[in-house]
């Protein structure tokens, strides 16, 4: 019901305006989110609506089927952006900003990843290179932005920098081999390590290194790669246990930091969920309480290969002036 309701309010807001005007209001998205996620609320019985955000939580991902038309799309990209304005890619972007307004969360980017672009592509990337080769290859289990303090902490070195997302938003214009995103919600996690594991892993003793989309900006904006010391892997909140880690940036200090690492890579085979995104539909993770991954994916870049399109929102009534580049609706530091 909620996702007949998103791509009916979607596509009369879509067939209501031209491409250009469309992607102004994208641009927007502190606007556009919550009037289309009011005119969504205006056709769901607050029953079958629930609390989208409290699901996130609990569940570490919310599946939604079709709801969007990926209609008339240009050949798949080559780069992470720009997105190409058609059809397909409006009504796309427009269900994402849809449900960030649901979860009640602002739609974001930061300003060291891919120029601070909103939205970008996931796709295979042509030549050889970091890049290309991660493009094609399995994901391990992670949380996005993974360098940046989850909310409600502050980085110990660059107090300015903002929180990494709560959720990322994943929109499927093709996935024609059936790439499976994998989401490892953290119960199942836990379950699976012993006491001691988990001790471990809610002390401060990790190291934290940016990823590989982030070095980069990371560097130009602060002026050195951010590495953050004395961090934990999960934490204990007011909202629960959330988790915080990247297979590849994540360092241990110590025999025993390490076990439970190597206890939490073992979990997360156990504890995955593998989700198949056909066109049209939208996966929202949780940035907090699940790591995702990805299954390979191979085949040659462009034409009709895979791609979606993701997008992160953030809970941000708690974001300091310094936390924002100014002049921008959405671009978070650094």
């Amino acid at each position: 019901m909620v996702s007949g309701a998103i791509r009916e309010v979607v596509s009369e807001w879509a067939a209501a305006r031209g491409l250009d005007a469309a992607c102004a209001e994208l641009a927007n998205p502190a606007e556009l989110a919550p009037q289309l996620a009011s005119a969504v609320r205006g056709r769901v019985e607050p029953a079958d609506l629930g609390d989208p955000w409290a699901h996130l939580h609990q569940a570490g991902f919310l599946r939604l089927m079709g709801v969007f038309d990926p209609a008339e799309l240009d050949a798949t990209p080559e780069a992470f952006f720009p997105i190409p304005s058609c059809p397909g890619t409006i009504t796309g972007r427009a269900a994402m900003l849809a449900i960030i307004g649901l979860l009640e969360l602002e739609a974001v980017s930061y300003g060291s990843e891919n120029s601070g672009e909103l939205f970008v592509n996931l796709v295979t990337l042509p030549g050889e290179g970091v890049f290309a080769d991660k493009s094609r290859k399995s994901m391990h289990g992670h949380t996005d932005a993974v360098s940046f303090p989850v909310r409600g902490y502050r980085s110990a070195s660059f107090p300015n920098i903002a929180p990494s997302p709560d959720a990322v938003c994943l929109a499927a214009l093709r996935n024609p081999d059936g790439v499976p995103t994998i989401v490892m919600p953290v119960p199942a996690l836990v379950a699976a390590l012993t006491p001691d594991h988990v001790a471990e892993l809610k002390t401060r003793q990790f190291s934290v290194r940016s990823q590989k989309t982030f070095i980069t900006g990371t560097k130009r904006v602060l002026g050195e790669e951010l590495v953050e010391v004395d961090v934990e892997v999960l934490l204990e909140t007011g909202e629960g246990t959330w988790i915080r880690y990247s297979h590849s940036s994540v360092d241990t200090l110590g025999e025993d930091s390490e076990a439970a690492v190597e206890a939490l890579n073992a979990a997360c085979a156990g504890a995955a969920t593998h989700v198949v995104l056909q066109p049209g539909d939208l996966l929202i993770l949780s940035n907090r309480t699940a790591l995702h991954g990805r299954a390979e994916v191979g085949g040659d870049p462009g034409g009709t290969s895979r791609w979606l399109m993701r997008g992160y929102g953030l809970k941000t009534q708690e974001l300091t002036e310094a936390q924002r580049y100014a002049g921008s609706p959405h671009i978070l530091y650094p």
